[in-house]
């Protein structure tokens, strides 16, 4: 089941349905669960009830509902629950849980025949994977400004179905993910509109499964690429690398840290979540392809400015 393919989910609803489902009385079906969401006479388009339905089946494919043989819908099993309703980012740790839940089987960049390939978020895991390759320093990212030819250019084709999004559909539900995730933030300059591929919310998020201590940087690195797998040192995004032939990230290139890792780590810096050290004779990496000084360790503190 593909989790970008339809048309009008909303990852943000998801805390909404779910919280409904934990003080429910008894599990609905998804029909009950949509006239309890959306009543009838409210609204009575044909299409009214589609965002509704739609994030119903893509929480699904992520195993945050499954529906049993009677048609009720309740809370996956692998989807920790708590005693009073989801905060939010309580879940979006649920969302990033589920969807970083990679299948290994097979290389995600592979096309397979039917849903094999968009099932289990492979689509969703694709298209998060090429816009964090993406230099974080550069043009924000827009369908039409820049997304279509950056694609064509670095998959070499102009044939959308080898993309790893393939039209402005999926293009939209896959920033209303990445928001979601918090893998990326919107632009902030004024006539630069689109996405950034920031992932500054979800690094902090995964920080709080390290140990608050000195890590070398290297090491945090690679921590945060087992994490987040759509992150550079992900398998999804070496399995890219070697479809395009190279890594487009210009950080990379400079044999920095990606710069979407590098700009989210100096931001925290800055947030007094990290404290980096640059200890001689030891290894090292610049985390922007603009600075001299390569970091060789990585304090982790805990709380910092939110």
């Amino acid at each position: 089941m593909a989790v970008l393919n339809p048309p009008r989910v909303l990852p943000g609803l998801g805390r909404a349905i779910v919280n409904y489902l934990l003080d429910a009385r008894r599990t609905p079906t998804e029909d009950e669960l949509v006239a309890a969401f959306k009543p009838e006479g409210l609204n009575p388009g044909a299409d009214a009830a589609s965002g509704l339905r739609n994030t119903i089946s893509a929480l699904r494919a992520i195993n945050i509902l499954e529906e049993d043989a009677d048609g009720a819908l309740r809370i996956g099993p692998k989807v920790e629950t708590f005693n009073t309703p989801y905060t939010t980012r309580q879940f979006r740790r649920v969302l990033q849980d589920r969807v970083f839940a990679i299948d290994q089987s097979g290389d995600l960049w592979a096309t397979q025949a039917g849903e094999r390939h968009t099932s289990g978020a492979r689509d969703l895991h694709r298209a998060l994977t090429w816009v964090l390759a993406q230099d974080a320093l550069g043009r924000p990212l827009a369908w039409t400004d820049n997304v279509q030819a950056m694609q064509a250019d670095q998959f070499k084709t102009r044939n959308n179905e080898a993309w790893a999004i393939t039209n402005d559909t999926r293009w939209l539900a896959t920033v209303r993910w990445i928001l979601a995730l918090g893998l990326a933030t919107t632009s902030v300059v004024k006539d630069k509109n689109g996405i950034v591929p920031l992932p500054v919310i979800a690094v902090d998020d995964a920080l709080d499964d390290f140990p608050n201590e000195r890590l070398a940087i290297h090491d945090l690195l690679a921590r945060l690429g087992r994490a987040i797998p759509v992150l550079h040192g992900g398998s999804i995004r070496s399995s890219m690398v070697a479809r395009l032939g190279g890594d487009p990230d210009a950080g990379i290139k400079a044999e920095c840290a990606d710069s979407s890792i590098g700009q989210a780590l100096r931001i925290l810096e800055d947030r007094g979540r990290l404290a980096f050290e640059a200890l001689p004779d030891a290894d090292g990496i610049r985390l922007s392809r603009f600075d001299n000084a390569r970091q060789t360790h990585v304090i982790i503190k805990a709380g910092g400015k939110k």
